[in-house]
């Protein structure tokens, strides 16, 4: 199983789910990303012979799951391998935003005090258009995207809800849904960091939306015509 994680689109549950019920992770891995030497292996950068030898290593090894969460791999590759299934997990591309930034605020991941600081400080899961450029590999092209999302074995919606999970035969339920608020452990170290205006915010689930002048939608016109088109 070969499942494109993506921030904040209940990726961690359905990792948790597949851990649950039996799949065999990579010996050294990151919430699922396979990981040498201190480092996650990067899926993404390799080419189609190079991430064959990988997938061969997984059989050998009898891994059963991997993650990929920090880029595009060559989705074609994976797709051509009879070994592989694809599975992936989207919600809307707005929402998935907004829980990012709101996750990353309170879990103080990022310093940013903004939607526009967050943006401007350059990582893909928080850049505009990060379901286009996950699946269209860096590009800018929706009609790419759109195309390798076709490969995959198993789309899934957050919000039309996770049987697609029950056909794998993973019965068992996640011990986790990975949640921004409500985190006992993350008000205390928000208490011990003396952050009182934000642990304040934490515990009234303060959830920060973006500037209407920052136009969110539009600079994500790909992602939600690919986030609609699944929906259709």
């Amino acid at each position: 199983m070969w499942f494109q994680h993506l921030h904040k689109a209940a990726g961690t549950y359905v990792i948790r789910r597949a851990q649950a019920n039996g799949e065999k992770f990579w010996p050294n891995h990151e919430n699922g990303n396979p990981v040498s030497n201190g480092k996650v292996i990067p899926l993404w950068e390799m080419e189609s012979r190079e991430l064959t030898s990988f997938i061969d290593e997984c059989e050998e090894q009898g891994v059963t799951f991997v993650a990929c969460e920090w880029g595009g791999p060559d989705y074609e590759t994976l797709a051509n391998d009879e070994r592989v299934t694809m599975l992936t997990c989207l919600r809307d591309p707005i929402k998935r935003l907004v829980s990012n930034f709101n996750y990353d605020h309170y879990w103080m991941w990022t310093k940013a005090t903004s939607y526009q600081e967050y943006i401007a400080e350059g990582h893909l899961h928080s850049s505009p258009e990060y379901y286009t450029k996950i699946f269209a590999r860096g590009e800018l092209d929706s009609n790419k995207a759109k195309a390798n999302i076709d490969l995959f074995d198993y789309v899934i919606v957050a919000e039309d809800g996770m049987a697609a999970l029950d056909e794998l035969g993973w019965a068992k339920e996640s011990d986790t849904t990975h949640p921004t608020f409500g985190d006992s452990k993350r008000a205390m170290i928000l208490f011990v960091k003396l952050r009182w205006f934000r642990l304040f915010n934490y515990l009234k689930k303060k959830k920060f939306q973006p500037p209407s002048e920052l136009k969110i939608e539009e600079s994500n016109q790909g992602d939600l015509q690919i986030y609609n088109s699944l929906r259709e």
